[in-house]
């Protein structure tokens, strides 16, 4: 190992530790117009730093590219420590009564106001098939998710 790098498992707990803490993470799509879409998201339910769930309203542009490139990367950031992760991986668009109660919350209600059965409610299920931590000093490690 390089001196500048962290091992797989040192690099993977990291970046679900700051994953953990995030209340918001950004998701980068490939927009139609040819250059990468960046975007602030709220996960609303994480398995790891494996799978990500996300709500989305129907008329959202990144239902569209999706449709057209399901590869994404969700990317956060701590400005408190100053470090960071990237997940790359690709996302899934679902529109089934599971998914939606399985990421439902009242806090919702705001953007979909018929509740877990409003007919402009998305999930998105985003997987990561891998990672990148890097830390304030420089530090880095890439892992499989």
């Amino acid at each position: 190992m390089k001196e500048h790098e962290i091992s797989r498992e040192d690099a993977m707990a990291k970046a679900l530790k700051l994953l953990s803490g995030a209340k918001t993470v950004f998701l980068a799509t490939n927009g139609s117009h040819g250059h990468p879409n960046l975007r602030a998201m709220a996960p609303v339910k994480t398995e790891g730093v494996n799978t990500l769930w996300f709500s989305t309203s129907r008329g959202s542009s990144k239902v569209d590219e999706l449709a057209h490139s399901d590869k994404a990367v969700v990317y956060g950031y701590s400005p408190r420590n100053m470090s960071e992760f990237r997940l790359w991986g690709s996302v899934e668009v679902l529109d089934d009564a599971g998914s939606r109660e399985l990421v439902w919350a009242e806090a919702l209600r705001e953007h979909f106001p018929e509740g877990v059965n409003d007919p402009n409610l998305l999930v998105l299920r985003f997987s990561a098939v891998s990672g990148m931590y890097m830390a304030k000093d420089g530090k880095s490690g890439v892992f499989e998710a």
